[in-house]
């Protein structure tokens, strides 16, 4: 079981493209039709190979570890070297059910050292960056944003939506806010997926690494080396997940250092951040905290992350409007929806409610909606809930429709698009 990289060429000035061969018995985990690229919106030609690879390399070297093959290439940064074995080790921490091996076999070590000390964070546009970007605004961050994470590459509607909204934003720089594509999620086939419980590659594993690595060509033309990827979890979190400290500040190439920012704040805590932030200069700015389909201008306004953030942004006596959300009339009636007799809720769902729980009980105004009263009587029963005695129920049920939505989704893709427009038109 074996991957070969046979060469690795940057086209136009702005494009990686890697030519890799596999063996017969690994073929069924990749699209070899829609082999891993990366693209950027600026010359990154002078990039040495020993760079160059690394963003194909923190996206295959995953699915060596957890497949168990054997990776070959030529030229490799000697730090980010040394980073792979550091992560390899995580995984097997992270995941000790699963045999974790395969090898990657070099043949040159390069060492690299950036003459500059310049700071980058990827850009989502979404609460957890605007909280980072709190704290790195003096800095004048780079700010890079992927298309092909969270927007797939063939929605353009989308994404060029995601640019307009950022074109936007007067708090941005946008001399120094750059674009990269990249098929991070469609070079591997859903063989992948069913790698990790729970059907979920890019979240359990791939995206901390993924989002990183396609960084390194930018870092070495602008001499980044202070990067920054935004915390979606806290230290109260123990669930294994694709990015974390332990994954992403374990990402190093040259001397470059990676922090994952924000790890000490709760979600709440992080919306009252960017509110206190935006209120200490003269910008507003709009958050982006879903991809729905079903999105209206900033966001869908209905999924449960944009409730959590909505009710986040009240109990912070903030106006969610100002924010990018469309406030639904029916928001409490809507809310209370995700603790009825069917809901199920995951350790890691039930954390980010319990968050909110914890600043209802300590707030003492909150941003009125229509009927104060009304809204104090929704808050507080929801500050009562008992969300034990809804964590994992259901969960059989709800794990088997989950795999039979996302083998739908696979196998059938336009009868999983008209599932998702009917099950929104119910909400």
């Amino acid at each position: 079981m074996k991957l070969y990289l046979k060469s690795l060429k940057i086209i136009n000035n702005n494009t990686i493209v890697y030519d890799y061969t596999v063996t017969d018995d690994i073929k069924e985990y990749f699209n070899l039709n829609n082999k891993f690229y990366a693209k950027y919106d600026q010359n990154i030609a002078d990039t040495p190979n020993s760079i160059a690879v690394i963003p194909f390399l923190a996206n295959i070297m995953p699915i060596a570890w957890f497949v168990g093959f054997d990776v070959y290439i030529d030229d490799i940064d000697t730090t980010f070297y040394n980073s792979l074995k550091e992560l390899k080790k995580q995984f097997i921490k992270f995941h000790p059910t699963k045999n974790i091996k395969g090898e990657l076999h070099i043949n040159n070590k390069i060492d690299t050292i950036l003459d500059g000390n310049n700071t980058s964070l990827l850009f989502s546009g979404g609460l957890d960056t605007y909280d980072s970007y709190s704290r790195l605004h003096d800095k004048d961050p780079f700010l890079i944003s992927i298309h092909g994470a969270d927007v797939k590459i063939d929605d353009t509607v989308k994404w060029n939506k995601f640019v307009k909204f950022n074109s936007e934003e007067d708090i941005i720089n946008h001399s120094k806010l750059f674009y990269v594509e990249s098929n991070l999620r469609e070079f591997y086939t859903y063989k992948v997926d069913l790698l990790v419980d729970g059907l979920g590659w890019w979240g359990a594993v791939q995206h901390g690494m993924a989002l990183l690595g396609v960084l390194a060509p930018l870092s070495y033309k602008h001499k980044i080396t202070d990067i920054n990827i935004a915390a979606s979890a806290t230290n109260e979190v123990t669930y294994s997940w694709g990015s974390s400290p332990y994954i992403d500040e374990n990402m190093k190439w040259a001397n470059c250092k990676v922090t994952h920012n924000g790890y000490e704040f709760r979600r709440t805590e992080k919306t009252q951040n960017v509110v206190d932030f935006v209120n200490s200069i003269d910008y507003q700015l709009k958050l982006r905290v879903c991809y729905a389909d079903e999105r209206v201008d900033y966001n869908c306004n209905v999924c449960h992350k944009c409730q959590r953030t909505i009710l986040s942004l009240i109990l912070a006596n903030a106006n969610p409007k100002d924010y990018g959300f469309i406030v639904p009339s029916n928001f409490y009636s809507l809310l209370f929806k995700n603790f009825g007799d069917d809901a199920v809720m995951t350790k890691g769902l039930k954390y980010q409610w319990t968050c909110i729980q914890d600043k209802a009980r300590e707030t003492d105004t909150f941003f009125v909606i229509q009927d104060q009263t009304k809204e104090k009587e929704a808050i507080t029963k929801f500050m009562n809930l008992d969300l034990d005695a809804i964590i994992n129920k259901n969960q059989e049920s709800v794990l088997k429709k989950k795999k039979s939505r996302f083998l739908l989704q696979k196998k059938y893709p336009l009868l999983y698009k008209i599932y998702k427009l009917i099950r929104y038109q119910k909400i």
